[in-house]
């Protein structure tokens, strides 16, 4: 009992130590929340240039037909509609405020009266093909919504039948929300807990903890405790954060999955730290590993994409990044209220904590030995 008691006054006093030190390290913190924001600002960016194109749309006909056309352009909700006057949408056109002009023309009830092809006239921006092809699947699809209102009147008996494979829609920037989550627990681990632990190696006062006589699993054990509180605390003000404006809101019990795999995150991304300072000894140099190996894992585990739908070779690539795992659990927890692998999830993440645990504390006394 003694003995036990001895290693949790080790494991608590050198956690706290690190907790402190890293409390007064803002610039560590700082650091931290730097990357994961900026990335947070560039999907946000990204996913409003690549949503809904603005278009601009003139409706030159006040019969019925063109009215209907014009209403299901409209709430189509494949555009963003601006009802103007041919000169308006012209402006909007030429200042690159308006992607194309749709322009329904004057004889187009005429026309449709008499059975005749009545075109709408779209003229479009190609300026790259993600631009231009949007508005062309983006037009049918909404002329196929007017044809889709006129019910068994319609000229068009063709009708599609949608079966989701979830059950919800998420937006391309919420989607991508989760993996920043993780990218945030990942960085300020590995600065947190590496630099932490290099500087003592550094400043040479690693030599009074390895020389104490005290459990060095002990010692081990309070850097990576002092990792997982200062991490998980970060990760649970991001993802309270994101659960306020909506991005992140898991449902009953998945709100502990989600917890559960912050977690998890955290420990793993916390031992890693250890063994990385452990190893390098220098705190430019985890600095600059950190920094790096935080992007390469964030990008292997989906961080702007969908992994599933990746090359084959990088998807067995991203099986050996533990972070892959994480970033699923949360997806399946916060959209779509799952706990689909979710055990295979947390296995992985506490099998590779155990792995970095072992390689630190196995760099530590080759240490002692050196």
């Amino acid at each position: 009992m003694q003995s036990l008691g001895r290693f949790f006054l080790v494991l608590t006093v050198t956690a706290r130590h690190d907790l402190h030190m890293w409390g007064r390290q803002w610039s560590n913190i700082l650091a931290a929340l730097v990357m994961p924001f900026t990335y947070v600002l560039v999907v946000y960016l990204a996913a409003a240039a690549v949503g809904k194109s603005p278009v601009a749309l003139v409706v030159e006909d006040t019969g019925p037909v063109a009215s209907q056309v014009a209403q299901a352009i409209q709430s189509a909700d494949v555009f963003q509609v601006h009802l103007v006057d041919a000169a308006t949408a012209q402006q909007l056109y030429t200042n690159l405020e308006a992607a194309a002009i749709i322009t329904i023309p004057p004889d187009l009830d005429q026309q449709v009266q008499e059975g005749l092809p009545a075109p709408i006239m779209v003229v479009a921006n190609n300026l790259n093909a993600d631009l231009g092809n949007d508005i062309r699947r983006a037009v049918p699809d909404a002329i196929t919504v007017y044809y889709e209102q006129l019910g068994p009147a319609s000229p068009l008996k063709v009708t599609v039948a949608e079966h989701d494979l979830r059950s919800q829609d998420v937006s391309v920037f919420q989607f991508a929300v989760v993996p920043m989550i993780s990218l945030l627990l990942l960085v300020n681990a590995l600065i947190s807990a590496g630099v932490a632990t290099s500087r003592e190696w550094e400043e040479q006062s690693i030599k009074e903890l390895l020389l104490a006589p005290v459990s060095h699993t002990a010692l081990i054990s309070g850097k990576v405790l002092a990792g997982v509180v200062s991490t998980f605390s970060l990760g649970m003000v991001m993802f309270g954060l994101g659960y306020a404006l909506g991005w992140t809101q898991p449902q009953g019990i998945y709100v502990l999955n989600m917890i559960l795999a912050i977690f998890f995150i955290s420990l793993f991304a916390s031992g890693l730290g250890i063994a990385m300072g452990t190893i390098l000894r220098r705190v430019q140099s985890v600095t600059s590993l950190s920094t790096t190996l935080s992007v390469w894992c964030f990008f292997l585990a989906g961080g702007i994409g969908v992994l599933q739908f990746e090359p084959d070779w990088l998807k067995q690539i991203a099986a050996f990044d533990p972070l892959t795992y994480g970033v699923h659990a949360m997806q399946m927890s916060v959209f779509y209220n799952s706990s689909e692998l979710f055990g295979r999830d947390m296995a992985v993440l506490g099998g590779a904590a155990l792995f970095m645990f072992i390689l630190g504390w196995a760099f530590m006394r080759r240490g002692i030995a050196q």
